[in-house]
């Protein structure tokens, strides 16, 4: 099992997910799970759950149905907006007869203003305002801690620590998430890929606070209270 998040913040989107990947025979292997496609005016991030090969195949229709809404290069000065972008990938996942064993993140940037989530999840395409993780992302423990560390007012760098955390514990807890992580953000039309020492270094840095943190709930907060 994979895992994928988009992570809607202040300003901008995160969007991570692991390389690991189970094959037949409980074989692993690795493989970037975030796709990007460069449009006028726009961007499109993509990252999924489920089967990679109808991943695979949802985001070659989708952007070749983009590419022609878009016109020729030599004049394609069509913006693709998040709607368009929207309404297309609905088509093409009822065209694939809107698979359930898919999960899909799409993340849409651009000159027209805040980045967009879209989720297809359960054969149902829709908008999403806050986290979202698809795969093993599903899975109590994660559940658990965005609900209680995530806020769609949190700061970007906050988010970025967020995100790679929760890939981090799933890895270490889920069976079938794996390092290495990949994370990039949207906040423009040019998504940011996070480097891998940048991501490295803030998920050695999120495991650190945790181990001295989360001891601190044993502790009463006064030599004087009683306790519990």
């Amino acid at each position: 099992m994979t895992m994928a998040l988009g992570l809607p913040c202040r300003e901008g989107l995160l969007i991570c997910a692991d390389e690991e990947v189970l094959a037949r025979g409980a074989d692993k292997y690795y493989e970037e799970r975030i796709s990007c496609v460069d449009l006028f005016g726009s961007a499109l991030v993509s990252s999924y759950g489920g089967s990679s090969d109808l991943w695979q195949e949802a985001i070659e229709k989708i952007s070749r149905k983009l590419s022609e809404l878009q016109g020729p290069d030599e004049d394609g000065d069509v913006c693709v907006t998040p709607h368009a972008i929207y309404e297309t990938a609905d088509e093409v996942f009822t065209g694939m007869g809107r698979p359930s064993n898919l999960q899909m993140l799409i993340g849409v940037g651009g000159v027209f203003g805040s980045p967009e989530l879209f989720v297809f999840d359960q054969g149902a395409m829709h908008r999403a305002a806050g986290i979202r993780c698809v795969g093993a992302g599903e899975s109590s423990l994660i559940r658990y801690l965005a609900d209680n560390l995530y806020s769609p007012s949190m700061s970007l760098e906050a988010g970025k620590n967020l995100g790679i955390y929760l890939i981090s514990k799933a890895a270490q807890y889920v069976n079938g998430v794996g390092a290495p992580i990949d994370a990039i953000v949207i906040a423009g039309h040019q998504p940011e890929w996070l480097g891998d020492t940048e991501v490295k270094e803030r998920e050695a840095a999120m495991l650190a606070r945790e181990k001295s943190l989360l001891k601190q709930i044993l502790t009463p907060p006064s030599s004087s209270a009683t306790w519990p």
